[in-house]
């Protein structure tokens, strides 16, 4: 269950990255896209259909390092994923489709229990991270159309963690798999004077741990926790779709 505190801290070891969702729907397809998300990510990806039905992508994030309640707190965030997938247009107002990948993320953190301004009573616990980890992950999508401007849609991710290289306070920390699952709304806008090659959106995702309650407060000194803790955020974005200024050359 994803706790009101990991929804709103500014200091994560682990971040999410949004959902790819991309509205493709034949060969020659290409979808960029931006998003900026209000824990202060930053996100970049291009999905291609070199094929019909098939869909290839690449996709990076940075989160800012930024303080939170005292000048030496900070957390910063840089990853990468590679994925092939597939698409399926369902007539002429649904596309679903499904893309799986890997990568891996570099987080260094400092700051006090589990990152959030207003700490809770009882022990505090000092958290000074570098981690290195590896994704893999699987996404399934749907996207109903309504109008030719107007797109909304449902994405669920499921992200495996592996921590290859990961030290809190200089110690080494292990873990097993740690597998995430993380739903996905958006809402989608393609203003037609554009002629459909601009689209905005707007997202809201959670991202929590199969089999882990964050209200649990027992393990809150286990470095571990850090990868585990329920974590959310809203989003803004852009896309534009080259591929429909080559096909009017």
């Amino acid at each position: 269950m994803v706790s009101l505190l990991g929804l709103l801290s500014g200091c994560a070891v682990y971040v999410p990255m949004q959902a790819a969702a991309p509205e493709i729907r034949g060969k020659g397809e290409l979808e960029v896209a931006g998003s900026w998300s209000l824990t202060n990510r930053l996100e970049v990806g291009a999905t291609y259909s070199p094929l019909n039905h098939l869909l290839v992508r690449a996709s990076t994030s940075t989160k800012l390092a930024g303080h939170i309640s005292d000048s030496s707190s900070y957390a910063q965030n840089n990853q990468y994923e590679l994925a092939v997938g597939t698409y399926w247009p369902l007539g002429p107002h649904w596309v679903v489709g499904g893309l799986v990948g890997f990568g891996q993320a570099h987080s260094q953190a400092r700051y006090k229990n589990d990152g959030s301004s207003v700490l809770l009573l009882g022990e505090v616990t000092d958290h000074v991270f570098d981690a290195i980890y590896g994704k893999y992950s699987g996404e399934a999508y749907a996207t109903w159309q309504p109008t030719p401007a107007v797109s909304l849609g449902l994405t669920y991710r499921l992200v495996q963690l592996r921590l290859t290289d990961v030290t809190d306070l200089g110690v080494p920390v292990h873990s097993a798999p740690i597998l995430r699952y993380e739903p996905m709304l958006y809402f989608r806008l393609r203003p037609q004077a554009g002629n459909g090659l601009v689209q905005f959106q707007a997202a809201v995702g959670v991202s929590s741990t199969f089999g882990y309650d964050d209200r649990l407060a027992s393990d809150r000194a286990d470095p571990t926790r850090q990868f585990k803790v329920g974590r959310g955020y809203t989003s803004v974005g852009v896309a534009i779709y080259p591929h429909l200024l080559w096909r009017k050359k």
